[in-house]
């Protein structure tokens, strides 16, 4: 994957800048263009953080929003820990995609590595080694939501989130992009806009905690900043990692989630205009 050194402009819409207070990384995605000059309509797919500490406010603009579908794809701890917030009678359809590939759910050989060099490099070092693991870890949540938005037709608007609403879902959002024939360059910039969205502070200090507790010693802020930041590089170790076990991301695609050039025209039909 060719890597950028800036971020590129993305489209200034209303649903684009509009935020919630409290979900800091939530957006809607419409309004990015494809190679041949389509548009992903906005008000089909938001991306966001997690859900669990919205306020009035927010509530009566989700609601507004009507969603339909919430692809959730945090750990079934952090679902329990941090039960999301929906307007009441208002709850989409939510679907549990725990992905265990994240900074909370470590691997024992992660914990040892990042125990061995805490330092920043360290710190970017295990990031790519997640972001390389979620191809695999992804797969079954592709092959679920390539379905359901291509066979149903009431899975629009949907939302797709995590805890921050960079690594899992940044992956996953990807996905979606590319399948929709939109450019590398707008992906990564899609990608790298979470750093623009600031982060809520309680997550700096629970992800600081964390570390603490798994190595032993507090993490410094450079290493801190090293596992919140979106980089393009940790994305290139996940499609690194494609182009290793399958070739291209298309063929990725068409193995993790049956996404042929017929569904794939069906998926663009039913997102773009």
């Amino acid at each position: 994957m060719r890597r950028m050194q800036t971020e590129p402009e993305l489209p200034d819409t209303t649903t684009t800048s509009r935020l919630l207070n409290a979900a800091p990384n939530f957006r809607d995605i419409g309004g990015l263009t494809t190679a041949d000059g389509r548009s992903l309509r906005a008000g089909l797919i938001y991306r966001s953080d997690a859900l669990d500490e919205l306020d009035s406010d927010d509530l009566e603009r989700l609601g507004s929003l009507a969603i339909k579908v919430c692809c959730d794809l945090r750990s079934d701890s952090e679902r329990e820990q941090r039960p999301s917030r929906w307007p009441e009678g208002g709850a989409p359809l939510t679907l549990a995609m725990a992905v265990a590939t994240d900074i909370r759910v470590l691997m024992p050989e992660l914990v040892k590595q990042l125990r061995d060099d805490p330092s920043a490099e360290g710190a970017a070092q295990l990031m790519r080694q997640l972001y390389r693991d979620l191809p695999v870890a992804c797969a079954p949540v592709l092959a679920r939501l390539f379905t359901m938005v291509v066979e149903e037709d009431d899975a629009l608007p949907l939302v797709v989130h995590c805890t921050a609403g960079k690594d899992r879902t940044g992956f996953v959002i990807a996905m979606l992009l590319h399948a929709l024939g939109i450019p590398v360059e707008t992906i990564i910039a899609d990608y790298l806009h979470t750093n623009q969205r600031g982060g809520r502070p309680q997550g700096l200090i629970k992800v600081g905690k964390l570390l603490e507790a798994l190595i032993g010693v507090a993490a410094q802020p450079d290493t801190l900043k090293m596992i919140m930041v979106a980089r393009t590089d940790y994305l290139d170790a996940a499609f690194a990692r494609i182009h290793e076990d399958h070739g291209s991301v298309d063929s990725y695609l068409a193995a993790v989630a049956g996404l042929d050039e017929s569904h794939r025209q069906r998926l663009r039909d039913k997102l773009l205009s």
